[in-house]
């Protein structure tokens, strides 16, 4: 994820600048997930995309609902600086 790299770091090609502007996110950078199915023609892809989608919960800008942000943290807080 180039999101966590300081900008003086990344390659300067023209390729790679092509390729952030192609997959970047005001939100998330370039960080993204992508699922590869491999199979045959025959494969439903709009049902496939449907089902995938119905497990969604949030919403695509931040990836959490107001009830979602209402739920108590189960984990104990901790210090990035310490670590």
């Amino acid at each position: 994820w180039w999101a966590a790299v300081p900008k003086e770091r990344w390659p300067r090609s023209e390729e790679f600048a092509s390729l952030m502007r192609k997959h970047w996110s005001q939100t998330w950078g370039d960080r993204r997930q992508e699922l590869v199915f491999i199979g045959t023609q025959a494969m439903d892809e709009a049902a496939i995309r449907a089902l995938l989608d119905s497990c969604l919960t949030g919403s695509p800008a931040t990836g959490l609902t107001q009830g979602l942000l209402a739920l108590e943290d189960p984990f104990p807080a901790w210090d990035r600086q310490a670590a």
